[in-house]
């Protein structure tokens, strides 16, 4: 998932452009995968994968496969064939270490003798069968591939440069929960690594009746969110805001937050809901605490507003009211979208209507703000690869604002002002609590910014908030620094926190916690997942597989939620485009211009057009870039690119005049 270089050694994959065939024959789907690696610094580098990180036990990469089943049919067996291997010697592979949780002392651990004094190879298989899943009915099998394998005593290291996954399937029932939607194909199809099969899905007539966004509430805030739901429907078929008094009466389940759940769920089957806005903190919505260990860490009410949105199972397979547990057959991807308002009065309902109405409403700026304390006192591991993983995955085109602890003392005038900048993202790096995180650790002095902070905030746009501190989304407690975010009248007009304690790694800062922010800004900037609801799922969907193997990334997964409106885009309704090229070009050269698709559903028409007249078309493409390079150019003229976005109807303009060889005037 990286894009980094580590001192230590660094492993990613790259998946080839191998498209997956299904043979009727045996009745199986095959997918070939393909691999690159280079030498640099003694150490095999392979591009885009996941360290493995077991204490004491070499650290090896990871690809995760997402691979999509065919529609009725499921995993009978999983067999994996090898390409062409590549063996060399002379190499030295680091162990690993304890996650560290942010707000406690990392521990060291050595090496593993056993491991490291042996000539086996390790990792010992090519491949796990981690799990299979379900989004909207989609059934996704989750494979981790081992490209390299190592012999520690010898120092040889077996590269392969090709895996193949057979995945050799049996009849199955349909999933209840597919509803056979266009959107619902649309949305599952950055979820897998072979959405061409997403054409063995049937389709079907939509409902109705549909409710595509609906808002739970209590009786006295509900005309204050029927403001919000009448807003939704200038865009949405329909929305409905619902007495959570009149679903406790209605529905069945063990306790309020079950029956809350199998609201939304019924919602879902019967009224195509998309979106669910929880309007109110604890006391007017309840939530679902998860138990969840990771030693010596235990949390036996971890707050995971996933509960509502992830409809398939229970999450009480054992049936002993205890959720979560490793055993109860955790669903990890929702199938409605689900964020959290949370207000308790009628004056705090209004100020979160009028922020998220007014933020819908209003022109986004291309600006995002990085920030970084340290962590450790030395700053090692340096907690600027953070702020560094989330900046790659934003477009050149965007202003890219740094606050860092490493170019000295932030203060919290420093902290104000760069929340006055008024950009469209604030990322934090720190440790917390719930009240508090710290914006500065040691350099000069320790700097907290509290709850009571938030107030004297003066910024007119209201960003999108994301931090990887511990606690500081624990909404059950009166009132976190997340709620005080989002419900001040500057502030954001959303936070995605944790409710619980943030973990790293001792040798990359920006492992576990700072996974999934990093994965925020790629379900943003290059899924095109703008939605926030959509935005926060795309960005765990990336560690399902890696939730369902390790506690540490379990424990991550379950407690960042999203305080704010899931159905919010956090760019635009519509398609929004970007030209590029020279303006000023050299006379008779050729230049180039491009046209970037920065948010749409997919599918674009590109016309491309010179002082009027058509010199280009591309149609139906799946890219979300396009070129377009002139002939000779000697005199002033004006570029032009007309985009028309098949998946939403919409349709948007850009244009520019160049002056070749010379300036404006």
């Amino acid at each position: 998932m990286k894009k980094k270089m580590l001192c230590i050694l660094i492993l990613a994959v790259m998946l080839g452009l191998t498209f997956p065939t299904i043979s009727s024959e045996n009745d199986s789907l095959s997918i070939e995968y393909q691999f690159t690696s280079v030498i640099r610094e003694g150490q095999v580098v392979v591009e885009n994968t996941i360290l493995e990180e077991i204490p004491g036990e070499p650290l090896v990469p990871y690809r995760v496969a997402r691979i999509l089943l065919p529609q009725g049919t499921d995993v009978k067996d999983v067999t994996v064939t090898q390409g062409e291997s590549i063996i060399q010697e002379g190499f030295e592979i680091p162990w690993g270490q304890p996650a560290c949780i942010l707000s406690g002392k990392p521990q060291k651990v050595g090496r593993n003798e056993a491991t490291y004094s042996s000539n086996e190879w390790y990792h010992k298989t090519l491949y796990d069968v981690i799990t299979v899943q379900s989004f909207r009915g989609f059934q996704i099998l989750y494979v981790h591939f081992y490209p390299l394998q190592y012999r520690p005593q010898s120092g040889t290291v077996k590269f392969y440069t090709t895996l193949t996954v057979h995945v050799h399937l049996q009849e199955s029932s349909q999933n209840p929960l597919y509803r056979g939607l266009e959107d619902d194909k649309k949305d599952a199809a950055c979820m897998v690594d072979n959405p061409q099969v997403l054409e063995t899905y049937e389709s079907v007539v939509p409902l109705i009746d549909t409710k595509e966004y609906i808002i739970i509430t209590n009786s006295t805030m509900a005309p204050i969110f029927q403001q919000l739901a009448n807003h939704k429907t200038n865009h949405l078929n329909s929305a409905g805001v619902y007495d959570v008094q009149w679903i406790y009466s209605t529905y069945t389940g063990y306790d309020n937050a079950e029956k809350v759940r199998n609201f939304i769920k019924d919602m879902y089957q019967t009224h195509s809901t998309r979106w669910c806005l929880l309007g109110g903190d604890v006391s007017v919505v309840p939530y679902r605490g998860f138990l969840c260990i990771c030693s010596p860490k235990v949390d036996y009410d971890l707050e995971a507003d996933m509960y509502f949105g992830c409809l398939d199972g229970t999450f009480d397979a054992d049936g002993d009211h205890v959720y979560g547990e490793p055993c109860d057959n955790v669903d990890w991807l929702e199938e409605v979208f689900v964020g959290r308002a949370p207000v308790e009065s009628t004056a705090e309902a209004q100020m979160f209507v009028n922020k998220t109405i007014a933020y819908e409403q209003s022109d986004k700026p291309k600006v995002c703000q990085f920030h970084q304390a340290r962590l450790e006192p030395d700053n090692y591991p340096d907690s600027r690869q953070v702020a560094y993983d989330c900046e790659y995955w934003t477009p050149w085109y965007y202003t890219k604002r740094r606050l860092f602890e490493e170019y000295g003392n932030v203060s919290k005038d420093d902290w104000r002002n760069a929340w006055a900048g008024n950009p469209l993202i604030v990322q934090h790096t720190g440790h917390g609590l719930p009240t508090f995180y710290q914006i500065n650790m040691v350099v000069g002095e320790s700097v907290a910014w509290t709850t009571a902070d938030v107030p004297t905030l003066s910024n007119t746009f209201k960003p999108v908030h994301m931090s990887m501190a511990c606690l500081s989304g624990e909404f059950s407690v009166n009132d976190c620094l997340a709620e005080e975010y989002v419900k001040d009248d500057c502030g954001a007009v959303a936070c995605m926190m944790n409710s619980g304690y943030g973990f790293y790694s001792s040798v990359d800062a920006s492992k576990y916690s700072g996974d999934f922010l990093e994965t925020m800004f790629r379900g943003l900037f290059s899924d095109h997942k703008q939605h926030l609801g959509e935005l926060l799922n795309q960005a765990k969907s990336y560690w399902v597989s890696a939730a369902e193997s390790s506690s540490v990334y379990r424990w991550c997964y379950y407690e960042i939620n999203l305080l704010g409106d899931p159905e919010t885009p956090a760019i635009s309704r519509s398609l929004v485009i970007y030209l590029s090229g020279p303006q000023y070009p050299p006379e008779y050269s050729s230049p180039t211009y491009t046209v970037t698709v920065e948010m749409g559903k997919g599918n674009f028409d590109y016309y491309w057009y010179m002082n009027g007249g058509l010199i280009k078309y591309t149609l139906n493409s799946s890219n979300w870039t396009d070129s377009c390079t002139l002939g000779t150019v000697y005199k002033q003229f004006t570029i032009s690119v007309y985009v028309y976005d098949r998946g939403t109807g919409s349709s948007a303009t850009a244009s520019m005049i160049v002056y070749p060889g010379g300036t404006p005037p």
